[in-house]
């Protein structure tokens, strides 16, 4: 039996590799492309010829769901850092045949791969809430204030903190949101929905 294709989108090269060398070491399946982005990724189908795209929502130059949009017909998997169900309910507007969170364990998402190459009908999914926010409740205070343009001294003084504390909630934010610096934060979280406009 022919073995399944994946095409890997990603723009994290350690996220990227983690996963083609899992996919490798299951029976039936073989890597048959890995992409940081979108653009990349339509560059790659024609040759590659995946089976399945198993792609990261967001990424630079072109997310996933600007891929999605201009492959259709494609069986495209959804991955996601911070699950949303908004997100997932775009994700069977624009025709993808899944969305998972990244951490989902091995087996399911091998399962989830198996049924969408199959033509499997079903929208392969996790069921969830509304993604709650991975802040804690004071990280996102800072986080608000942080989104109004005050610096670490006033968000110390308007939260009655002292200005090392608020240090330390913004490297909890930074890491969670998997962002450099405090400016990515406050768009991250905006994009993420954690922030409201």
């Amino acid at each position: 039996m022919d073995k399944i294709r994946i095409l890997i989108v990603d723009d994290h090269p350690m996220v990227r590799e983690g996963l083609a060398a899992m996919l490798e070491s299951e029976e039936g399946f073989a890597v048959a492309g890995l992409a940081a982005n979108g653009e990349e990724a339509l560059k790659l189908v024609a040759e590659a010829r995946p089976d399945v795209i198993l792609s990261d929502v967001r990424m630079p130059k072109l997310d996933g769901f600007a891929m999605l949009e201009r492959l259709k017909g494609a069986k495209v998997l959804l991955l996601a850092g911070m699950p949303l169900k908004d997100e997932e309910q775009r994700a069977r507007e624009l025709g993808a045949k899944g969305y998972l969170p990244k951490d989902v364990d091995q087996d399911r998402l091998s399962e989830a791969i198996r049924e969408i190459a199959a033509g499997g009908g079903d929208f392969v999914c996790e069921v969830f809430q509304s993604a709650p926010s991975p802040l804690t409740a004071r990280e996102l205070d800072v986080l608000r204030h942080l989104a109004k343009g005050l610096q670490r001294d006033q968000i110390a003084a308007a939260l009655g903190i002292g200005s090392e504390s608020v240090k330390t909630h913004l490297k909890g934010i930074m890491v969670k949101l998997h962002v450099p610096n405090a400016t990515s934060a406050v768009g991250r979280a905006f994009e993420l929905g954690i922030l409201r406009a």
